[in-house]
């Protein structure tokens, strides 16, 4: 390193020079004062030696013409000493001049590296510094003393550390390094950028003996760099994470920008994939739709929740709400587009919309059940009372018959009405789906007509499911009649059995579906095929495209009730003249297959003469249990509500066997009652009645294990043989029959539907 080190300023620089020029002055005075006492001293040997050559030469006898007469080597001693002086001085003149040019150059460098903003830097093979300049000071902090005692390594930053001796080495081995940024820390501790470019210095030989740094403080420009990246990323980003498409497009459809998440929307790959596909031609449901939008765009200026329809690249159909605005310019006019695929909220607000009109529905059936059971349960019985004082064959026979049978029909009409609203009350059991639909091959043909054809398609190593069958006969029925209906000139219906996986991704693309396993059942038909605005419906309550008088639209809304009921799910699949699938899956489960016993029940008689507390608020309907129970020989106590009960039952001195009572009464309900009795009769039996759907009556906890309860209306068979069935219970030792598993135990109806 040079020995004249000044500050890096105005003032220093000038100082470092006048230093410089005043040391240059001196060193030459010196040389020249030295150079002329090595001439002198020249001269006075010469002198001697001549002195000692010519002893006998006298100074008087020298003359004028004295020197052409000295001796030859005289001579040449003077002349070389000439000579001698002559070159000492023209060296004198080099070295000089050399020194000055010398100077000259360093003062150049030192004012070019004193004012140079880049800061250069010499080290050895080692990272030991050997130079530093004086705008390391000025940029950096440090002095030459700070530098010189530090590795070329030590300040700069640890992450950086091992790339900066990594180019370091390519240098050492190239002769040349490739530009690099690091972090090098400033004296007061913070980081700067430094842009860096090394060269090699090498020896004689031709080896790498220095290394030439110079750097450069780039810290401002990366910042400005870093803040313009984020500027303009920052919309880059928000446009590339929105959780909406977004796209540019001009009016003829062509899109020019698209971001990721429209990418996806629309299932497309790489973003040139998408961007040569024409919006109106390959996005767009209907084309027409496309210019009918454009038009709208025109219009208004700024244009907010907008649906259209659009296609993905698998051909699926999805629903979008578009929000955006116009762009106009000299090249033309673009819309710029914001857009949302609400698919999957339409399909939720349609099940919803769905669910609410069944839950409507179904809250009205709830509620006139109990009245229009009563009501059913009088006819029914009184038409039963009726027959009995007919003879068969007579025409006033046959009356009372179709009378019963319409009454029976309205059973049918209002379970169904129970059933596709979920209110019906299930009994299910463990059951095999091959075993039910095989029961019922005889009977379907006779639903489905000649000129259809039926195949069963069963798979027979297929899981069990726990349903209740007769809801799960009635929705095949109800498949089965649908598709006959879809299919007036004849074709090919099959009932199909399988095991079934339902994953993720189904349930993403079938909403209110649920991962699990199951068994599919499938009816398929090649009948007219829907479109899907009629899919769309076809399980809302009371629709139907048949004609006037030939449907009540209650068929597939059935079937869907008792599929959900079951915690089931139900898919159809169908076009426009390709026929259709309804796909049913039920939940599969691991318990075995319960076979029922095949001997016949022993013969009971229904008649008694115990005595029977009958509560029934109901007045035509009190007077028919009663005529019943009187008929087959029992003593009847009746009373209209609880109070009246109470009472009753006070004033009868002996045992009350048996309490039928309704549920749902004025005043207190049907449990409480037996609770209020059970003390003074601890060995009365209960069977409770009702005309209500299970969401009526279960606050009133007749639904509870153990509990025998009787739905309206019900036959006189029925109810004579299910009291005579409790008021024996204790006598043949035997539990509460349960008709549904855990399920509260169920007399049934005892009403068989017309099919």
């Amino acid at each position: 390193m040079s020995p004249f080190i000044a500050q890096g300023t105005p003032a220093g620089n000038s100082a470092s020079q006048q230093t410089l020029s005043m040391n240059f002055r001196k060193v030459e005075r010196h040389e020249w004062w030295l150079w002329s006492a090595a001439v002198s001293v020249t001269l006075v040997l010469t002198a001697g030696l001549a002195s000692f050559l010519l002893p006998g030469l006298r100074a008087s006898q020298i003359d004028q013409t004295i020197f052409p007469l000295l001796p030859e080597v005289v001579r040449a001693l003077l002349g070389l000493v000439l000579i001698f002086n002559i070159y000492t001085l023209y060296q004198q003149l080099q070295i000089s001049r050399i020194r000055r040019n010398l100077v000259q150059r360093e003062e150049l460098f030192r004012l070019i590296s004193e004012n140079a903003a880049d800061l250069i830097a010499v080290v050895d093979l080692n990272g030991n510094r050997i130079y530093n300049s004086l705008s390391y000071e000025r940029v950096l902090g440090y002095s030459a003393e700070e530098l010189r005692n530090s590795s070329s390594f030590e300040q700069i930053h640890p992450e950086d550390r091992e790339r900066v001796k990594a180019g370091a080495e390519e240098a050492h081995r190239t002769g040349v390094g490739h530009p690099m940024e690091y972090r090098f820390r400033h004296k007061n501790g913070t980081w700067r950028v430094l842009e860096s470019t090394a060269s090699v210095i090498r020896n004689s030989i031709g080896e790498p003996e220095k290394l030439v740094i110079v750097n450069r403080d780039v810290t401002e420009r990366r910042l400005a760099e870093d803040a313009l990246q984020r500027s303009e990323s920052s919309p880059r980003s928000v446009i590339g994470d929105a959780p909406y498409g977004i796209f540019k497009a001009n009016l003829a459809g062509k899109l020019l920008l698209v971001n990721p998440a429209l990418e996806k929307m629309l299932g497309y790959g790489p973003r040139d994939e998408l961007l040569a596909v024409n919006l109106a031609t390959g996005i767009y449901r209907h084309s027409a739709e496309h210019q009918k939008t454009n038009n709208l765009f025109l219009q208004n200026q700024h244009f907010k929740d907008i649906e259209v329809e659009w296609k993905r690249k698998d051909g699926a159909f999805i629903t979008v709400r578009c929000s955006g605005w116009t762009v106009k310019d000299e090249s033309g006019t673009y819309i710029e587009v914001f857009a949302e695929d609400v698919t999957e909220r339409r399909v939720l607000e349609r099940q919803l919309r769905m669910a609410q009109k069944m839950e409507a529905v179904g809250r009205l059936s709830g509620g006139i059940a109990h009245d229009f059971n009563n009501l059913l349960g009088v006819i029914i019985g009184y038409i039963q009372v009726i027959k009995r004082s007919l003879v068969p064959g007579q025409p006033t026979y046959e009356y009372a018959e179709e009378i019963e049978k319409a009454g029976q029909r309205a059973v049918s009409l209002t379970r169904q009405l129970l059933a596709f609203s979920r209110q019906q009350v299930l009994e299910p059991v463990i059951l095999n789906l091959n075993t039910l639909v095989t029961d019922m091959e005889k009977m379907l043909p006779r639903l489905i007509g000649e000129d259809v054809q039926l195949n069963l398609v069963l798979d027979p190593i297929i899981g069990q499911v726990k349903a209740d069958p007769g809801q799960i006969e009635q929705v095949v029925m109800n498949l089965v009649v649908n598709a006959r209906d879809a299919m007036p000139d004849g074709g090919k219906l099959t009932i199909q059995t399988a095991n079934a996986e339902l994953d993720a991704a189904f349930t993403r693309e079938h909403p209110g579906s649920v991962a699990g396993r199951y068994v599919m059942l499938a009816v398929t038909d090649t009948g007219a095929g829907m479109d899907p605005e009629t899919q769309a419906q076809i399980f809302e309550p009371f629709f139907t495209t048949k004609g006037r008088d030939k449907g009540t639209g209650l068929g597939l809304a059935t079937v869907y009730g008792v599929v959900k009921q079951s915690n089931g799910y139900i898919a159809v699949e169908s076009e426009k003249g390709k026929g259709a699938i309804f796909n049913v899956y039920l939940p599969r489960i691991e318990q075995p297959l319960v076979i029922p016993s095949n001997s016949a029940p022993e013969p009971m008689t229904v008649r008694g003469s115990e005595t029977i507390l009958l509560v029934e608020d109901a007045e035509p309907l009190r007077m028919l249990a009663q005529l019943f129970l009187e008929e087959n020989g029992y003593h009847v106590l009746t009373a209209a509500n609880g109070a009246e009960a109470q009472l009753a039952a006070a004033q009868h001195t002996g045992l009350i066997h048996l309490l039928l009572t309704d549920v749902v009464m004025p005043g207190i309900n049907g449990r409480v009652l037996a609770e209020r009795l059970a003390p003074q009769n601890p060995a009365m039996k209960v069977l409770y009645m009702s005309g209500y759907t299970d969401s009526f009556i279960a606050g009133h906890g007749v639904l509870e294990d153990g509990i025998h309860l009787l739905y309206k209306p019900f036959k006189e068979e029925v109810l004579m043989r299910k009291i005579r069935e409790l008021l024996d219970e204790d006598k043949e030792t035997r539990e509460p029959r349960s008709l549904a598993g855990t399920e509260p135990v169920v007399a049934g109806s005892g009403v068989t539907s017309e099919k």
